[in-house]
C-alpha cells in the first residue's frame, strides 16, 4: 500500500506521551532517550546522542550477519552440529540457523539467565549444554523466544570467520551505515548511561556492566537514539530498494522484515494485530498502520523498543535505564495516543486481548514439577537451603537473598497465603514453566496460562519459570 494511505499518528501526541515517561522516570531517578523520525522530514529527540544499552535489539543486527554470512555460502540449514562440531552430540546440535533466526528451536524463553551470561567463554557455553539443557517443543512446530540460539549464532559465525563475532558486526554493518556509537565494548563508551535495577521500594541500585562474551548477539549491543534512528532508516530505505543485488545489506535487510512464525494476534474494540517473527524483527499487521516492524530490548538496567512503519515512513525508539524498562508499552502508549488525536478521537484507550499462537510443547516430568513446586513453597516459608539448590545463578543477582525474602513476606501477608502447595495447585504450562494458583482465592485450581494471564483481579498466582537445565530463573508473584 502507497505512502499516506494510513493516518499518520499525530506527532504532538505522541511527544507528549513520551514526555510523560521521561518524566516519570526522571521523578524515579533514571532517565529516558527517545526519537520520532519521518523519512525526509524532521525528527524529534531527546538524549539522541547518549549511549543506552539496547539489549535484545541486538537481535536484528545478529540476523544480519548471518544474512551476510548466508550470501558467501553459510547454510542456514545445515544442524548446528555440523557447523559447530564441538556441539555434536547436545541438545541443540540439530537445530538450525533459520530455526534460531526465527524462534523456532524448541527452547523457551530465558531471558532472566541469558542476560546474565554476556561474559561467557564459548567453550564454557559447550559445557553448560553438556549438562542436559531441555527443549519444551520440537523445533519448527511454533514461536519460542529464545537467546540460546542467538548465542549459537554467534557461535557459528565465528566458526564461518575465525575471528570474533563483534568484529564480524563492527566491519559489516556497524561502520557501512555509519554507526559511529555503536559498539559491543562497555569500555568503548565512557558516557554510557548507568544502568539501575529497581528494588521493590522504588530504590535504584547500579547494575553491573558485563563485557563482551558468548552471549553478545542476543543483547550486547550498545548505542544511541541517534544511530538506532539510522539503523531503522537502513531498514525503510531497504524495503524499497527493489533493484538491491542479492547479498548485499539492502537485500538482506529486506528479506529479515518479512513474516515468518507467527506469535499471536491482539485485538482491541478499535483494532486488530497480528504479530510475526522474521530474522532478528518482529512484524505485525496492523489494521490502523498497515505494515509494522518492532524489537524490544530488556537487560540489567536496560529496557528499550524500536518501531517503525513502512507506510508511513516514520519511526520511533525508546531506551530506558532501569531493569527491563518497559520501553514496548512507552512506545505502545504513545503510537495510540498519536492515533487516537489523528482520527478526533483524543484520549480514546485501546484495551488489548491476545490470542498467542498454539505449541505443541512436550510433558514436564517429574524431576520439573518438583522444581517448580518447591519454589513455589518458598513464598510460603523461605529456605536458603532449598533456594540454595534450585536458584539459578542469576536469581541472586537478579534480587540480592534479603530484599526477595523480605518482598516474599509482603505478599504473602497481603495475599493472605499460610499453606503449601502442592500439585493440584500447579499446571505445568510446559516442562520449563508452571504456574501456581493460590488456593482459596476466588479462582479454581487447574488454571491454564491464557487463564492465569487474563483472569481476574483476585486471581492469585505464582509463576516459576526454569532454565534450559532445570535451575529457577525466576518466580513471579501475581499484582
Amino acid at each position: 500500500m502507497s505512502e499516506g494511505a494510513y493516518p499518520e499518528p499525530d506527532i504532538e501526541a505522541m511527544t507528549a506521551s513520551l514526555d510523560a515517561e521521561a518524566s516519570a522516570l526522571a521523578d524515579q531517578g533514571g532517565s529516558l532517550a527517545w526519537g520520532i523520525f519521518r523519512r525526509g522530514g524532521s525528527a524529534r529527540a531527546v538524549n539522541a546522542d547518549v549511549p543506552y544499552r539496547i539489549a535484545s535489539m541486538t537481535k536484528s543486527f545478529t540476523a544480519a550477519a548471518i544474512g551476510l554470512l548466508a550470501a558467501d555460502g553459510l547454510d542456514l540449514d545445515r544442524p548446528f552440529g555440523r557447523l559447530v562440531p564441538e556441539l555434536a552430540g547436545t541438545a541443540i546440535a540439530d537445530r538450525t540457523c533459520r530455526q534460531a533466526l526465527t524462534m523456532g528451536t524448541g527452547f523457551t524463553k530465558d531471558d532472566p539467565w541469558a542476560d546474565r551470561m554476556e561474559s561467557m567463554a564459548p567453550d564454557e557455553l559447550i559445557a553448560w549444554l553438556r549438562r542436559g539443557t531441555i527443549a519444551t517443543a520440537p523445533a519448527d512446530t511454533g514461536y519460542e523466544y529464545s537467546n540460546l540460539g542467538y548465542a549459537v549464532l554467534g557461535m557459528v559465525a565465528e566458526a564461518v570467520i575465525g575471528r570474533p563475532f563483534s568484529e564480524l558486526v563492527s566491519a559489516e554493518v556497524f561502520d557501512p551505515l555509519g554507526l559511529t556509537r555503536t559498539g559491543f565494548d562497555h569500555t568503548d563508551f565512557p558516557d554510557l548511561t548507568p544502568g539501575f535495577r529497581v528494588d521493590a521500594d522504588g530504590g535504584l541500585h547500579p547494575a553491573e556492566l558485563t563485557g563482551p562474551g558468548v552471549f553478545s548477539p542476543i543483547g550486547g549491543v550498545i548505542s544511541t537514539v541517534g544511530d538506532i534512528g539510522t539503523w531503522m532508516a537502513a531498514h525503510l530505505d531497504a524495503l524499497d530498494d527493489l533493484d538491491a543485488e542479492p547479498g548485499t545489506l539492502p537485500h538482506i535487510l529486506t528479506g529479515n522484515q518479512q513474516g515468518r512464525r507467527l506469535i499471536e494476534t491482539q485485538r482491541s474494540e478499535h483494532h486488530t494485530e497480528t504479530l510475526v517473527y522474521g530474522y532478528g524483527l518482529e512484524t505485525r499487521l496492523d489494521s490502523r498502520f498497515g505494515r509494522v516492524v518492532c524489537h524490544s530490548g530488556g537487560y540489567p538496567g536496560y529496557g528499550s523498543h524500536m518501531r517503525w512503519f513502512p507506510d508511513l515512513g516514520l519511526s520511533i525508539v525508546v531506551l530506558g535505564n532501569t531493569t527491563y524498562y518497559p520501553a514496548q508499552r512507552s512506545v505502545q502508549n504513545a503510537v495510540d495516543a498519536g492515533w487516537a488525536a489523528a482520527i478526533g478521537r483524543p484520549g480514546l484507550a485501546l484495551d488489548r486481548s491476545s490470542t498467542s499462537a498454539p505449541v505443541p510443547r512436550y510433558e514436564a516430568k517429574s524431576a520439573q514439577i518438583q522444581t517448580v513446586l518447591d519454589a513455589a513453597n518458598l513464598v510460603t516459608q523461605f529456605d536458603d537451603t532449598i533456594a540454595d539448590e534450585l536458584f539459578s545463578m542469576n536469581m541472586d543477582l537478579d534480587e540480592p537473598r534479603d530484599e526477595r525474602r523480605e518482598r516474599f513476606t509482603r505478599w504473602r501477608a497481603t495475599k493472605q497465603v499460610t499453606a503449601p502447595f502442592t500439585e493440584a495447585d500447579l499446571t505445568m504450562v510446559s516442562p520449563l514453566r508452571g504456574v501456581v494458583t493460590v488456593p482459596g482465592n476466588g479462582t479454581a485450581t487447574g488454571t491454564s496460562d491464557a487463564a492465569a494471564t487474563d483472569a481476574p483481579d483476585q486471581t492469585v498466582t505464582i509463576t516459576v519459570g526454569l532454565n534450559h537445565l532445570g535451575e529457577v530463573q525466576a518466580i513471579t508473584l501475581s499484582a
